[in-house]
């Protein structure tokens, strides 16, 4: 490539704004002569103002190993970087499959780098249309970006009800795609990382929609397609069950499990009829009520009965199904549409379905039956959260409780997937846990009932922000009545408050009428104590309340999905008796508390789900085929044994999610088993030689 400056041209008279177009062309000429093929940037020059960052210094950087543009963090931020199409060099990403950038980690301390493509305005398909990879110091990986949901896509368009996952579309307009941005998840220190290369890959097909619907076959499975497996008639559906039943039934016991699943050959302890969490040559582990070391390998959502799909308004999506009659009764719902509060939809549930097909009128106790016995052979030993309590009483395995906090007052101001943030000031909060408790007290003083989770993925935000959440709620808020009165004994006068925040409320009472958040950082010391003890007040009403019921169970707290900051997880140490996480990672070896903290944690939801098999969408986690979900189920798995505060991790979910969407439209290839009941082979080989194995391998690796 040759380089040409103003200097080389002076010689020559240009007419008005001549310069400007030929800067133009030669920037241009020097884009398109870097650029390789599916290369989508080109990392030569800071002027373009192509590249831009809130919170971070950019620089480029080139050696042998890495050309790029390198983001190093002012402070403990996310350290962004947000990259826009040139003008004279345009994105043109209508047929492209998937974008794919390099990065390495520059860092002394190992992070966590995410890539979004686009600004999708539904946040949901902004985090779809997003993924991350993991990295050790000096270590270089490749974030893949999927744009469709399938490698081909419908023309003309066609608009799916109730699915997150959609075959034949887009996850967001391809064309309207003018941005792609990079941050850390979860920073904590100084962070620096590089941008080698961001380039395409693989082009769509297009695919007309005549003939595809109905999509769905009478089986619940994708009609379009064929794989290894695919059951395709009744027959077939009760021989492998059958044949499945019949293996079990000659399956060898494993010696070294007693009856609850805990380790017979290993240490043993204080037998108190219950479980309890006990620290064994530095790892925490469980003791089952017998006194034998347990570790707890879980399933979410054992229950048949989860995994309904709405027929209304989508009754072309489906092939046979059956009228509802009294045989066919059981397989049907009804329920109140959430967008139309005065209809009902009607729902249909392929899987028990299929389990009477397979097993005849007494299908429900024959697959419990068989549930028991797959976990048992599998090297599973736990039925986890929201799970079936007849499938639980049977105790021929442990389970754990679910309680769900009701009815209560919530924060206005506040905001979050699951919804808004219970107002804890709130006088009739711990009522409300009270009667929440009472009413889903099932487990309570049972041995086989290892504890109880107590919400899910709450919305706390990072430290001190259900805090400013308070600030911004109406007037009547009890929480913000209760800060401004913890304020006044602070401050005495407004004025002073003023001071210190460099606000400028005329009194308390203007403070309380108003909605205007203060400005963080001076305000960051009096957000955070109060952030404080809305976590504190939180963890303990649900802990005393629980115990008045259940003393003999575990508080595994609140399956914390998003909060990282250490006022949270402090708050939860002090209460719980477990801290539990809903962790979607590829590894869970690195997870830790804050300093000085030491408690048992609990990995309540996982999974990993691909699409080769009739699936739309993968779920959170995306593994290639049915063989790398096995590969990092084991991978997963191991991570969290050699956690020394790890002492179980649960699968979400035993069933398949129906391809269609559950009620709020999540399709995830996420079972253990198919919708025909049909155990996916891979995954479970890897699941039977890791679980079965798990006590060993956490006695001998750190």
């Amino acid at each position: 490539m040759k380089y040409y400056s103003l200097v080389h041209l002076k010689n020559y008279r240009f007419v008005p704004g001549a310069i400007t177009l030929i800067l133009l062309f030669l920037t241009f000429t020097h884009a398109m002569s870097e650029q390789k093929p599916g290369q989508l940037v080109v990392f030569n020059t800071l002027d373009s103002g192509q590249f831009t960052s809130n919170d971070a210094t950019l620089s480029l950087i080139e050696n042998e190993a890495i050309r790029g543009i390198a983001v190093k963090s002012r402070d403990g931020n996310q350290a962004s970087l947000v990259i826009k199409p040139l003008k004279c060099t345009p994105w043109d990403l209508t047929d492209v499959y998937t974008l794919k950038a390099s990065v390495t980690n520059l860092a002394s301390h190992s992070t966590q780098i995410a890539m979004y493509v686009g600004l999708d305005p539904d946040p949901l398909m902004r985090w779809y249309c997003s993924d991350y990879v993991d990295l050790k110091p000096g270590e270089t990986k490749t974030i893949t970006v999927q744009l469709t949901w399938l490698p081909w896509v419908h023309r003309p368009p066609f608009q799916y009800t109730g699915m997150r996952g959609t075959p034949g579309c887009e996850k967001t307009p391809r064309e309207a795609i003018q941005q792609i941005s990079f941050s850390v998840r979860y920073p904590e220190s100084q962070n620096y990382y590089s941008v080698n290369r961001i380039f395409s890959e693989g082009t769509t097909e297009f695919r007309d929609t005549s003939g595809f619907f109905p999509f769905v076959n009478e089986f619940g499975q994708y009609a379009h397609d064929y794989w290894i497996g695919k059951i395709e008639t009744k027959k077939a559906l009760a021989d492998v069950v059958e044949s499945e039943i019949k293996q079990l039934s000659l399956a060898n016991v494993n010696p070294e499990i007693d009856k609850y699943g805990g380790w017979l050959k290993g240490p043993r302890f204080t037998a108190t009829g219950s479980f309890y969490p006990v620290k064994h040559e530095g790892k925490w582990w469980l003791v089952d009520p017998d006194g034998f070391l347990f570790w707890s390998a879980g399933v979410n959502c054992v229950s048949s009965q989860s995994v309904f799909t709405v027929i209304t308004g989508r009754e072309s999506y489906f092939s046979k199904l059956p009228k509802k009659s009294a045989t066919s009764a059981p397989f049907f719902d009804e329920r109140f549409d959430r967008t139309k509060p005065d209809a009902k939809m009607l729902l249909f549930n392929h899987f028990e379905h299929n389990l009477y097909l397979a097993l005849g009128n007494d299908y429900l106790p024959k697959f419990r039956e068989l549930t028991h016995n797959r976990f048992k052979n599998w090297g599973l030993n736990t039925i986890g959260f929201v799970s079936d309590q007849v499938l639980a009483a049977q105790h021929k395995t442990p389970y754990v409780g679910a309680v769900w906090i009701r009815n209560t007052r919530k924060i206005e101001g506040s905001s979050g997937y699951q919804g808004k943030f219970h107002d804890v000031f709130d006088a009739d909060f711990e009522k409300n846990v009270r009667t929440s408790v009472e009413a889903q007290k099932f487990g309570a003083n049972d041995p086989w009932c290892i504890g109880y989770f107590v919400d899910n993925e709450m919305s706390w935000g990072g430290a001190g922000s259900l805090s400013l959440a308070t600030l911004s709620s109406p007037a009547d808020q009890p929480a913000k009545r209760a800060f401004i009165a913890d304020l006044r004994k602070k401050y005495a006068t407004i004025a002073k408050l003023n001071l210190a925040w460099h606000s400028g409320y005329s009194s308390w009472d203007d403070m309380l009428k108003a909605t205007q958040v203060p400005n963080e950082t001076y305000a960051r010391d009096d957000l955070n104590r109060f952030y404080d003890q809305i976590c504190r007040k939180y963890f303990q009403t649900v802990h005393d309340e629980l115990k008045r019921v259940a003393p003999n169970q575990n508080y595994l707290g609140c399956r914390l999905a998003w909060a990282q900051n250490d006022i949270t997880l402090r708050a939860a140490a002090e209460y719980c008796d477990i801290i539990s996480f809903n962790k979607y990672e590829f590894s869970v070896q690195d997870v830790t508390l804050p300093e000085g903290v030491d408690k048992p944690v609990i990995i309540g939801e996982f999974h990993f789900g691909s699409t080769d098999r009739g699936f739309f969408h993968p779920g959170v986690k995306q593994s290639e085929n049915q063989t790398e979900r096995g590969q990092m189920y084991q991978k997963y798995i191991q991570s969290a044994l050699r956690n020394k505060l790890i002492v179980g991790a649960h699968w979400f979910q035993y069933i398949d999610e129906p391809i269609t969407g559950r009620a709020d439209g999540e399709n995830y290839n996420v079972g253990l088993v198919d919708v025909c009941n049909v155990p996916y082979p891979e995954l479970l080989n890897k699941v039977k030689a890791t679980c079965n194995n798990k006590y060993t391998y956490r006695s001998t690796n750190n």
